[in-house]
């Protein structure tokens, strides 16, 4: 039963991560009126984070996941098992990523003009370059500026953090191999600020940052918005379906909370930023005799040409005792071969990301075979002496790789699951090969007594973007240059459904400046009474 009692707001921000945190503040701060729904929960850092002092923490970590909400479930149709690690709460699944706030390149929104493959952005690297500064002085991004493959830019708002020592190790092998390395721009605060504290280097980035270093949005948008006094923000509130009136524009949000009770909210938009996996799902089922493919679906490509960076596991082993699950995970990347090379028999490339492996005691015990005493003499022999480098490689877009409806699992809310087919195709697999190749010969140089190569199937990142692309032709894109619905004008979309290509980058901070410059639209749009 729909209960008609929520007020009208200007705008209805479907999730609170990347894109709908960022959106909430921005049009608040503008004086617009807005409700965000979030699927899952409210954390309080100091309450429901791990604090790593104590003992058993690693095990505590188990019982806290972000991610154990059957919202989460979907059909995997694709030829190996996919698992998508996202979290549902306020903060979306910022609370659990590592805040790596690395800018796609200016090439990255010319793919289809440098290498004749995919399709070029309808915006470019300087139209969103203003959007990138304004949020990485919002999370107070720790970086060094002057990187070799970036254009000229502004220093970051704090210093780079170090590289630790797994990270110095590994540098050797770069430096013998002319790789040039770089700090990771990073979402996370070096010194402190007036509300924040300082990163200590607990190494828990996951699991949740109980002292609020880690930039996430619910600790940094999120109280923005809410001090406007213009933002309501209401947790296990899970989105069912968009209605639009007549005229074909959006009106009112369905949603239940977690006891099935269900509510409409009306307003004037919708922002939906429900993640690239999610967002199609709820368009594909928002289906109206107006709209019988879904919402927004007249292009028929909602859902369609899913991407996420590739990697390959590559775990190397030194005779040096490294302790690399102290600290920061991560700290150091290397774009050299994020572009296409005239050398490869493939277009586009990876990053480079060195870490320690994320793995600390519990997790080494675990993954370590055996049992008994010769459990324990291996466990001695590997536990911190392990080192490891994970690309990100990127995937073209290609239509196969989709989100669909499955009408034979429901959810407990009445909605089909997602039923995602992923597959790495050709020029994927070749990039992949030629990039484990280069990791094995990193570790070789750097002075690897042990190097381990595991699984056959190539891994994703966790990085899904492109299944509700932007485009000027509402015929071949989903959405305009302003996120915009081509088919219902006050529907705007702003998450990693949006991208046209992925580049190398971690998405976060590219959703978070389309965002910002998709509010400052809005606002102005709404001025004009074009929304």
């Amino acid at each position: 039963m729909k209960v008609p009692n929520r007020k009208k707001v200007d705008v209805c921000v479907i999730g609170s991560g990347a894109g709908g945190g960022v959106m909430a503040k921005e049009l608040a701060e503008q004086g617009v009126s807005v409700v965000v729904l979030e699927a899952g929960p409210r954390f309080n850092p100091l309450e429901d984070y791990i604090d790593t002092t104590t003992k058993r923490w690693e095990r505590a970590e188990r019982t806290k996941s972000f991610t154990t909400t059957t919202m989460a479930d979907y059909v995997n149709a694709g030829p190996y098992p996919t698992q998508f690690n996202r979290a549902f709460g306020v903060g979306g699944t910022t609370l659990r990523y590592l805040g790596y706030a690395i800018r796609l390149l200016p090439d990255d929104f010319r793919v289809k003009t440098l290498d004749g493959v995919a399709d070029d952005w309808p915006i470019s690297y300087e139209d969103l370059a203003p959007y990138y500064r304004k949020v990485e002085q919002t999370l107070g991004v720790s970086g060094q500026h002057g990187d070799p493959w970036s254009p000229p830019r502004e220093p970051y708002p704090n210093p780079a953090f170090e590289f630790s020592y797994a990270n110095k190790v590994l540098k050797r092998g770069c430096d013998r191999m002319g790789i040039r390395l770089w700090p990771v721009p990073r979402a996370q605060l070096s010194r402190a600020t007036n509300s924040r504290l300082a990163c200590v280097g607990a190494g828990v980035c996951t699991r949740g940052c109980i002292r609020r270093a880690k930039s996430s949005v619910d600790v940094t948008y999120i109280p923005l918005a809410e001090k406007t006094g213009r933002v309501e923000v209401r947790p296990n509130s899970v989105a069912l379906k968009i209605e639009c009136n007549d005229k074909g524009h959006a009106r009112r949000v369905i949603y239940s909370d977690h006891q099935g009770n269900h509510y409409e909210q009306e307003c004037n938009a919708v922002v939906l930023a429900a993640g690239s996996i999610h967002t199609p799902r709820l368009l594909l089922a928002s289906e109206t005799s107006r709209f019988p493919d879904g919402l927004s679906n007249s292009s028929g490509l909602v859902g369609k040409r899913l991407m996420d960076h590739q990697g390959v596991e590559v775990h190397a082993y030194f005779s040096e005792r490294l302790d690399a699950f102290r600290g920061i995970p991560g700290g150091a990347i290397s774009m050299d071969f994020s572009r296409t090379s005239k050398d490869h028999n493939f277009t586009r490339g990876w990053l480079h990301q060195l870490h320690g492996g994320y793995i600390g005691p519990v997790g080494a015990a675990i993954s370590t075979p055996g049992w008994g005493r010769e459990h324990k003499k291996a466990l001695q022999k590997t536990f911190g002496y392990r080192a490891g480098i994970t690309p990100n490689c990127e995937q073209l877009p290609d239509e196969r790789n989709r989100v669909e409806l499955d009408s034979s699992r429901i959810d407990h809310y009445g909605i089909p699951l997602a039923r995602i087919t992923m597959e790495s195709r050709e020029n994927d697999l070749k990039l992949q090969a030629a990039a484990k190749k280069q990791i094995v010969e990193i570790c070789q140089h750097a002075g690897a007594n042990k190097i381990v190569t595991e699984h056959a199937q190539p891994i994703f990142n966790s990085h899904p973007v492109g299944t509700c692309r932007m485009g000027n032709n509402s015929e071949s894109s989903v959405i305009n240059s302003f996120c915009q619905s081509h088919d219902v004008s006050n529907l705007f979309i702003t998450d990693g459904s949006c991208f046209v290509t992925m580049g190398t980058s971690n998405p976060s901070l590219t959703i978070q400046a389309l965002a910002t410059r998709t509010a400052e639209y809005i606002v102005k749009e709404a001025g004009r009474q074009n929304i």
